[in-house]
Protein backbone atom coordinates (compact mmCIF):
# COMPACT_ATOMS: atom_id res chain seq x y z
CA UNK A 1 0.00 0.00 0.00
CA UNK A 2 1.76 3.43 -1.19
CA UNK A 3 0.93 5.72 1.89
CA UNK A 4 1.35 9.66 1.71
CA UNK A 5 3.17 8.64 5.15
CA UNK A 6 4.79 5.16 5.10
CA UNK A 7 5.53 3.23 8.51
CA UNK A 8 8.98 2.77 9.17
CA UNK A 9 10.09 -0.77 10.31
CA UNK A 10 12.63 1.05 12.97
CA UNK A 11 11.02 4.24 14.18
CA UNK A 12 7.67 4.44 16.38
CA UNK A 13 6.54 7.57 15.00
CA UNK A 14 4.08 9.04 17.31
CA UNK A 15 3.96 12.22 16.03
CA UNK A 16 1.74 11.17 12.87
CA UNK A 17 -1.59 12.05 13.15
CA UNK A 18 -2.89 9.51 11.04
CA UNK A 19 -5.36 7.12 11.28
CA UNK A 20 -3.82 3.23 10.76
CA UNK A 21 -3.91 2.27 7.52
CA UNK A 22 -5.01 -1.31 8.86
CA UNK A 23 -8.33 0.73 9.88
CA UNK A 24 -9.30 2.08 6.49
CA UNK A 25 -12.45 0.65 5.83
CA UNK A 26 -11.61 -0.21 1.86
CA UNK A 27 -14.56 -3.34 2.10
CA UNK A 28 -17.15 -0.77 2.55
CA UNK A 29 -16.34 1.37 -0.76
CA UNK A 30 -16.44 -2.08 -2.73
CA UNK A 31 -20.09 -2.26 -3.78
CA UNK A 32 -20.89 1.42 -3.94
CA UNK A 33 -21.75 3.07 -7.47
CA UNK A 34 -22.35 6.57 -8.82
CA UNK A 35 -24.81 7.97 -10.53
CA UNK A 36 -24.29 10.25 -13.68
CA UNK A 37 -25.01 13.68 -11.77
CA UNK A 38 -22.29 12.77 -9.30
CA UNK A 39 -19.53 13.54 -11.82
CA UNK A 40 -21.43 16.66 -13.16
CA UNK A 41 -20.49 20.03 -11.16
CA UNK A 42 -21.65 19.97 -7.56
CA UNK A 43 -24.33 22.63 -6.32
CA UNK A 44 -22.28 25.23 -4.38
CA UNK A 45 -22.37 24.48 -0.82
CA UNK A 46 -22.68 20.48 -1.91
CA UNK A 47 -24.91 17.62 -2.74
CA UNK A 48 -28.54 18.48 -1.53
CA UNK A 49 -28.93 14.92 -1.03
CA UNK A 50 -25.34 14.70 0.94
CA UNK A 51 -26.33 17.45 2.89
CA UNK A 52 -29.69 16.34 4.19
CA UNK A 53 -28.20 12.40 4.95
CA UNK A 54 -25.40 14.56 6.43
CA UNK A 55 -27.37 16.42 8.82
CA UNK A 56 -29.46 14.01 10.02
CA UNK A 57 -26.34 12.15 11.03
CA UNK A 58 -25.21 14.94 12.33
CA UNK A 59 -28.31 15.72 14.41
CA UNK A 60 -28.09 11.81 15.79
CA UNK A 61 -24.41 12.21 16.90
CA UNK A 62 -24.42 15.57 18.33
CA UNK A 63 -27.63 15.77 20.11
CA UNK A 64 -28.61 19.02 18.82
CA UNK A 65 -30.55 19.47 15.54
CA UNK A 66 -28.69 20.37 12.23
CA UNK A 67 -30.24 21.73 9.64
CA UNK A 68 -29.18 21.04 5.76
CA UNK A 69 -28.84 24.58 5.03
CA UNK A 70 -26.28 24.84 7.54
CA UNK A 71 -23.78 23.30 5.96
CA UNK A 72 -21.27 23.86 3.46
CA UNK A 73 -19.42 20.52 2.02
CA UNK A 74 -15.33 20.67 1.71
CA UNK A 75 -12.86 18.75 0.33
CA UNK A 76 -11.55 17.91 4.41
CA UNK A 77 -10.90 20.03 7.21
CA UNK A 78 -7.65 21.65 6.03
CA UNK A 79 -9.81 23.11 2.47
CA UNK A 80 -12.01 24.56 4.94
CA UNK A 81 -10.05 26.44 7.33
CA UNK A 82 -8.16 27.88 3.89
CA UNK A 83 -11.54 28.68 2.32
CA UNK A 84 -12.47 30.80 5.68
CA UNK A 85 -8.85 32.21 5.64
CA UNK A 86 -9.29 33.69 2.02
CA UNK A 87 -12.55 35.20 2.88
CA UNK A 88 -12.13 36.98 6.46
CA UNK A 89 -8.39 38.06 5.93
CA UNK A 90 -5.39 39.20 4.45
CA UNK A 91 -1.44 39.52 4.85
CA UNK A 92 -0.96 41.49 7.89
CA UNK A 93 -4.44 40.56 10.16
CA UNK A 94 -4.31 39.22 13.53
CA UNK A 95 -5.66 35.69 14.09
CA UNK A 96 -5.97 34.74 17.53
CA UNK A 97 -5.06 30.81 18.69
CA UNK A 98 -4.64 29.07 21.69
CA UNK A 99 -1.55 28.18 23.55
CA UNK A 100 -0.83 25.02 22.45
CA UNK A 101 -2.29 24.71 19.13
CA UNK A 102 -2.75 22.39 16.11
CA UNK A 103 0.77 22.98 14.95
CA UNK A 104 -0.30 22.95 10.74
CA UNK A 105 -2.85 25.52 11.51
CA UNK A 106 0.05 27.40 13.05
CA UNK A 107 1.65 27.15 9.88
CA UNK A 108 -1.54 27.75 7.57
CA UNK A 109 -1.76 31.24 9.28
CA UNK A 110 2.11 32.14 8.96
CA UNK A 111 2.19 31.24 5.34
CA UNK A 112 -0.69 33.93 4.88
CA UNK A 113 1.57 36.37 6.76
CA UNK A 114 -0.72 36.54 9.85
CA UNK A 115 0.29 38.10 12.99
CA UNK A 116 -0.87 35.12 15.25
CA UNK A 117 -1.27 36.43 18.76
CA UNK A 118 -1.45 32.82 21.37
CA UNK A 119 -3.56 32.81 24.30
CA UNK A 120 -3.17 30.65 27.27
CA UNK A 121 -5.61 27.75 28.04
CA UNK A 122 -6.50 26.56 31.79
CA UNK A 123 -8.02 23.14 32.20
CA UNK A 124 -11.47 24.00 30.35
CA UNK A 125 -10.09 25.85 27.31
CA UNK A 126 -8.98 29.22 25.89
CA UNK A 127 -9.23 31.99 28.79
CA UNK A 128 -11.98 33.86 28.52
CA UNK A 129 -10.32 36.87 30.26
CA UNK A 130 -7.30 36.69 28.38
CA UNK A 131 -9.32 36.40 24.92
CA UNK A 132 -11.27 39.36 25.97
CA UNK A 133 -8.80 41.48 26.09
CA UNK A 134 -6.83 40.10 23.32
CA UNK A 135 -10.16 41.13 21.07
CA UNK A 136 -10.22 44.67 22.24
CA UNK A 137 -6.17 45.35 21.84
CA UNK A 138 -5.65 44.25 18.37
CA UNK A 139 -9.15 43.74 16.64
CA UNK A 140 -8.71 40.32 15.01
CA UNK A 141 -9.49 38.69 11.59
CA UNK A 142 -11.07 35.81 14.06
CA UNK A 143 -10.75 33.52 16.89
CA UNK A 144 -9.23 29.99 15.89
CA UNK A 145 -10.15 27.40 19.04
CA UNK A 146 -10.38 23.90 18.65
CA UNK A 147 -12.76 23.03 21.68
CA UNK A 148 -13.13 19.25 21.31
CA UNK A 149 -10.51 16.82 22.13
CA UNK A 150 -7.81 19.30 21.59
CA UNK A 151 -5.11 18.85 19.49
CA UNK A 152 -2.30 18.47 20.77
CA UNK A 153 -3.28 18.95 25.19
CA UNK A 154 -6.77 16.31 24.74
CA UNK A 155 -8.84 19.41 26.99
CA UNK A 156 -12.75 19.19 25.62
CA UNK A 157 -14.52 22.28 26.40
CA UNK A 158 -17.03 21.97 28.80
CA UNK A 159 -21.13 23.22 28.25
CA UNK A 160 -20.28 26.68 30.08
CA UNK A 161 -16.92 27.62 28.49
CA UNK A 162 -18.73 27.13 24.89
CA UNK A 163 -21.60 29.18 26.10
CA UNK A 164 -19.83 32.00 27.49
CA UNK A 165 -16.98 31.54 24.03
CA UNK A 166 -19.91 32.16 21.59
CA UNK A 167 -21.25 34.82 23.95
CA UNK A 168 -18.40 36.69 23.99
CA UNK A 169 -18.23 36.05 19.98
CA UNK A 170 -21.46 37.65 19.55
CA UNK A 171 -20.98 40.72 21.74
CA UNK A 172 -17.95 41.67 20.44
CA UNK A 173 -19.18 40.45 16.72
CA UNK A 174 -15.52 39.09 16.41
CA UNK A 175 -15.72 35.63 14.22
CA UNK A 176 -14.97 32.33 16.21
CA UNK A 177 -13.53 29.46 13.78
CA UNK A 178 -14.11 26.18 15.66
CA UNK A 179 -12.10 23.38 14.59
CA UNK A 180 -14.06 20.46 15.52
CA UNK A 181 -12.58 17.45 13.80
CA UNK A 182 -12.37 15.23 16.95
CA UNK A 183 -16.03 16.24 17.99
CA UNK A 184 -17.55 12.13 16.77
CA UNK A 185 -14.25 10.76 18.17
CA UNK A 186 -15.34 10.26 22.05
CA UNK A 187 -14.41 6.70 23.97
CA UNK A 188 -17.71 6.91 26.09
CA UNK A 189 -19.30 10.18 26.96
CA UNK A 190 -20.47 12.49 24.27
CA UNK A 191 -18.99 15.79 24.00
CA UNK A 192 -21.13 18.95 24.32
CA UNK A 193 -22.40 20.25 21.12
CA UNK A 194 -20.05 21.78 18.40
CA UNK A 195 -20.06 25.85 19.11
CA UNK A 196 -22.12 26.68 15.71
CA UNK A 197 -24.76 24.66 17.34
CA UNK A 198 -25.63 27.12 20.12
CA UNK A 199 -26.39 30.88 18.61
CA UNK A 200 -27.41 30.90 15.21
CA UNK A 201 -27.02 34.40 15.04
CA UNK A 202 -23.25 34.76 16.57
CA UNK A 203 -20.81 34.91 13.83
CA UNK A 204 -19.28 31.08 14.23
CA UNK A 205 -18.14 28.98 12.18
CA UNK A 206 -17.62 25.15 12.99
CA UNK A 207 -15.33 22.96 10.52
CA UNK A 208 -15.98 18.98 10.64
CA UNK A 209 -14.08 16.24 8.32
CA UNK A 210 -14.28 12.43 7.74
CA UNK A 211 -10.48 12.24 7.60
CA UNK A 212 -10.06 10.52 11.24
CA UNK A 213 -13.62 9.35 11.63
CA UNK A 214 -13.98 7.48 8.48
CA UNK A 215 -10.80 7.79 5.84
CA UNK A 216 -8.62 11.08 4.95
CA UNK A 217 -8.09 9.86 1.49
CA UNK A 218 -11.97 10.60 1.11
CA UNK A 219 -10.64 14.24 1.46
CA UNK A 220 -14.37 15.14 2.58
CA UNK A 221 -15.71 17.71 5.07
CA UNK A 222 -17.86 20.29 5.76
CA UNK A 223 -18.58 23.72 7.34
CA UNK A 224 -21.17 24.08 9.72
CA UNK A 225 -22.41 27.89 10.12
CA UNK A 226 -25.92 30.43 9.52
CA UNK A 227 -26.63 33.65 8.23
CA UNK A 228 -24.14 36.33 5.99
CA UNK A 229 -20.92 34.31 7.17
CA UNK A 230 -21.76 31.29 5.32
CA UNK A 231 -23.68 33.07 2.63
CA UNK A 232 -20.30 34.59 1.32
CA UNK A 233 -18.45 31.12 1.88
CA UNK A 234 -21.35 29.51 -0.32
CA UNK A 235 -21.18 32.58 -2.73
CA UNK A 236 -17.08 32.74 -3.19
CA UNK A 237 -15.70 32.81 -6.34
CA UNK A 238 -14.21 29.52 -6.27
CA UNK A 239 -17.78 27.90 -5.21
CA UNK A 240 -19.60 30.14 -8.08
CA UNK A 241 -17.20 28.89 -10.69
CA UNK A 242 -16.62 25.79 -10.64
CA UNK A 243 -19.64 24.19 -8.34
CA UNK A 244 -20.06 22.64 -4.78
CA UNK A 245 -16.63 20.64 -3.87
CA UNK A 246 -16.42 16.58 -3.73
CA UNK A 247 -19.90 15.83 -5.57
CA UNK A 248 -18.30 12.39 -6.21
CA UNK A 249 -16.82 11.53 -2.48
CA UNK A 250 -20.19 12.84 -0.78
CA UNK A 251 -22.24 10.72 -2.58
CA UNK A 252 -20.07 7.35 -1.54
CA UNK A 253 -20.04 8.58 2.15
CA UNK A 254 -23.32 10.07 1.62
CA UNK A 255 -24.27 6.26 0.81
CA UNK A 256 -22.79 4.96 4.10
CA UNK A 257 -24.59 7.10 6.05
CA UNK A 258 -27.48 6.04 4.76
CA UNK A 259 -27.43 2.36 4.64
CA UNK A 260 -25.94 2.75 8.52
CA UNK A 261 -22.32 1.15 7.76
CA UNK A 262 -20.80 3.90 8.50
CA UNK A 263 -21.93 4.32 12.14
CA UNK A 264 -20.87 0.34 12.72
CA UNK A 265 -17.42 1.67 11.07
CA UNK A 266 -17.30 4.38 13.35
CA UNK A 267 -18.23 2.54 16.73
CA UNK A 268 -15.35 0.21 16.05
CA UNK A 269 -12.88 2.88 16.08
CA UNK A 270 -13.70 4.19 19.14
CA UNK A 271 -13.48 1.00 20.70
CA UNK A 272 -10.32 0.48 18.91
CA UNK A 273 -8.81 4.14 19.86
CA UNK A 274 -9.96 3.61 23.24
CA UNK A 275 -8.05 0.80 24.13
CA UNK A 276 -5.18 2.32 22.26
CA UNK A 277 -5.00 5.15 24.18
CA UNK A 278 -4.97 3.27 27.32
CA UNK A 279 -2.19 1.22 26.48
CA UNK A 280 0.17 4.47 25.76
CA UNK A 281 -1.60 6.55 28.70
CA UNK A 282 -0.43 3.11 30.97
CA UNK A 283 2.78 2.79 29.34
CA UNK A 284 3.28 6.44 30.42
CA UNK A 285 2.54 6.12 33.67
CA UNK A 286 4.62 2.78 34.03
CA UNK A 287 7.72 4.15 32.90
CA UNK A 288 8.06 7.56 33.90
CA UNK A 289 5.67 7.89 37.39
CA UNK A 290 5.29 11.11 39.18
CA UNK A 291 8.11 12.74 36.65
CA UNK A 292 4.92 13.50 34.11
CA UNK A 293 1.41 15.09 33.83
CA UNK A 294 -1.10 13.30 31.79
CA UNK A 295 -4.51 13.46 31.23
CA UNK A 296 -6.42 10.16 30.36
CA UNK A 297 -7.58 11.17 26.82
CA UNK A 298 -11.72 10.63 26.33
CA UNK A 299 -11.44 10.78 22.20
CA UNK A 300 -9.52 12.10 19.80
CA UNK A 301 -5.78 10.63 18.98
CA UNK A 302 -3.49 12.44 21.22
CA UNK A 303 -1.97 12.52 24.97
CA UNK A 304 -0.36 15.84 26.32
CA UNK A 305 2.93 14.69 28.39
CA UNK A 306 4.70 17.14 30.49
CA UNK A 307 8.03 16.89 32.46
CA UNK A 308 7.16 18.03 36.15
CA UNK A 309 10.74 19.02 36.22
CA UNK A 310 10.41 21.52 33.03
CA UNK A 311 13.48 19.08 31.63
CA UNK A 312 14.23 19.96 27.61
CA UNK A 313 12.19 17.80 25.71
CA UNK A 314 12.83 19.39 21.91
CA UNK A 315 16.73 18.73 22.51
CA UNK A 316 16.27 14.97 23.26
CA UNK A 317 14.51 14.88 19.52
CA UNK A 318 18.08 13.31 17.59
CA UNK A 319 18.36 10.83 20.70
CA UNK A 320 14.58 9.69 20.36
CA UNK A 321 14.86 8.91 16.81
CA UNK A 322 18.40 7.29 17.45
CA UNK A 323 16.45 4.77 19.75
CA UNK A 324 13.37 4.06 17.59
CA UNK A 325 10.87 6.37 18.30
CA UNK A 326 9.76 10.14 17.32
CA UNK A 327 7.20 12.27 19.36
CA UNK A 328 6.19 16.07 18.37
CA UNK A 329 8.05 18.65 20.69
CA UNK A 330 5.32 20.57 22.65
CA UNK A 331 7.12 24.03 21.32
CA UNK A 332 6.51 23.03 17.78
CA UNK A 333 3.01 23.53 18.90
CA UNK A 334 3.41 26.94 19.68
CA UNK A 335 3.06 30.25 18.38
CA UNK A 336 4.60 31.37 21.11
CA UNK A 337 7.68 29.01 21.36
CA UNK A 338 6.68 27.56 24.74
CA UNK A 339 6.30 24.28 26.03
CA UNK A 340 9.45 22.71 25.49
CA UNK A 341 9.19 20.26 28.94
CA UNK A 342 5.84 18.94 26.79
CA UNK A 343 5.48 16.60 24.22
CA UNK A 344 2.22 15.34 21.81
CA UNK A 345 2.09 11.68 20.88
CA UNK A 346 -0.81 10.22 18.67
CA UNK A 347 -2.27 6.23 19.92
CA UNK A 348 -3.78 5.97 16.34
CA UNK A 349 -1.18 5.19 13.83
CA UNK A 350 -0.42 1.88 16.01
CA UNK A 351 -1.57 -1.00 17.69
CA UNK A 352 -1.13 -1.97 21.61
CA UNK A 353 2.29 -3.19 21.25
CA UNK A 354 3.91 -1.22 19.76
CA UNK A 355 2.52 1.70 21.87
CA UNK A 356 4.17 -0.61 24.93
CA UNK A 357 7.21 -0.53 22.94
CA UNK A 358 7.51 2.98 22.59
CA UNK A 359 6.78 3.92 26.33
CA UNK A 360 9.98 1.49 26.91
CA UNK A 361 12.07 3.47 24.13
CA UNK A 362 10.98 7.10 25.58
CA UNK A 363 12.39 5.79 29.15
CA UNK A 364 15.53 5.63 27.63
CA UNK A 365 15.45 8.61 26.31
CA UNK A 366 14.56 10.52 29.25
CA UNK A 367 16.50 8.25 31.74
Amino acid sequence: MTLQVTRSNHLIDLTTGHPDPDLLPVDLFRSLSLERQNLAYGQQAGSDLFRQTLSEWLTEDYGQPVNADELLVTNGASNALDMICSLLSQPGATVLVEDPCYFIALKLFKARGFNVVALPMDNEGIELQALEQAIEQYNPAFIYTIPCFHNPTGITQPHRRRQALVKLAAEKQCVLVADEVYQSLYFDQKPPAPLASYDRNAPVLSIGSFSKILAPGMRLGWIQGSGELLHRLTNSALLFSGGGLAPVTSALVGALLARGEFQSNLTHLRQTYAARSEALYDGLVSTFGDQIQLKKPDGGYFLWVSFVDGRDVASKRDQARALGVNYLPGNLCSASGQFRSSMRLCFAWYPQPQLITACDRLGLVFS
